[in-house]
């Protein structure tokens, strides 16, 4: 069979729409850093979820809000109690360009964060996909993030294989407003819970009617 093109593929993925937003209600993962946690939570989850299961990192960020609840905790205080936390993940790399990025929103914007992409990938520690992260989640702007799991997702759905910024554009296509940012949460959740790397579950799978691996 061959590939479809990008508008077939937008297509049967809006169709599928109200059946992967019926899953999530039902089967969504529910972790503090989805609430109100403003920029500094969002951005210490994430850099906490790299290469980390996010049940690991759930506990990792609970502790860490309760010694750092604001940003100005975090860049007050020694950098060797950031980096006691990331050593426990396996991440202590990451404490260094958490501090760098957290202070720099403070210093040189007062605290508020960003919202322009070229100035986010100016903070230290900021690539894509954080930037498009505090873009959707924070600034609610019209941006989408794909992690693995929406790559590998679309990826199988579209019957081509995908980068990130291919996924991103997708998503961007196929869904506006609050439908993105629930419709790019859902199918993290569901690469995670579903459709994984290994054996996907393809008959409780909310996309298997328009998933072009299923249907070829």
């Amino acid at each position: 069979m061959t590939s479809p093109s990008s508008a077939d593929v937008i297509g049967r993925l809006v169709r599928v729409r109200d059946e992967l937003l019926r899953w999530f209600g039902r089967h969504g993962r529910r972790f503090p850093w989805r609430g109100e946690v403003g920029w500094y939570g969002v951005l210490v989850a994430e850099f906490m979820l790299v290469r980390t299961r996010s049940e690991v990192a759930e506990r990792a960020f609970r502790e860490f809000m309760l010694e750092f609840p604001e940003p100005e905790a975090l860049c007050s205080s020694s950098p060797q109690r950031v980096l006691d936390h990331f050593r426990k993940l396996g991440l202590p790399s990451r404490a260094e360009r958490l501090i760098g990025t957290v202070c720099a929103v403070l210093e040189r914007y007062g605290g508020e964060i960003p919202c322009d992409y070229g100035e986010l990938r100016r903070l230290p520690g900021v690539g894509d996909y954080i930037a498009r992260v505090l873009l959707s989640r924070v600034c609610g702007k019209h941006a989408a993030f794909a992690d693995s799991n929406v790559v590998r997702i679309l990826s199988r759905f579209s019957g081509r294989l995908l980068n990130g910024s291919e996924a991103a554009r997708i998503l961007e296509e196929a869904f506006t407003g609050r439908d993105l940012l629930s419709i790019n949460v859902a199918l993290i959740d569901l690469g995670s819970k579903v459709c994984g790397p290994r054996s996907p579950r393809c008959p409780g799978c909310p996309l298997r009617e328009g998933c072009f691996s299923r249907l070829g």
